[in-house]
């Protein structure tokens, strides 16, 4: 199976919130960090499974 990646904007809509919150999820809720860094226009991209795998753990807490 073929790991799937997720941008920056796809999250940001996914969730409905902004670049910098996911910033600071990264910091204090554990959030994973991109696993290819953007730069000079290009998004950053998450691995689908990291990101479910957050969602879970996030789920099992509340």
């Amino acid at each position: 199976m073929q790991e799937q990646y997720i941008s920056t904007s796809q999250l940001c809509e996914r969730y409905n919130r902004s670049r910098n919150t996911l910033q600071r999820w990264q910091s204090t809720k554990g959030f994973p960090k991109p696993v290819i860094q953007g730069g000079h226009g290009a998004e950053s991209r998450w691995r689908e499974s990291d990101i479910k795998a957050w969602e879970d753990r996030q789920l099992q807490a509340a």
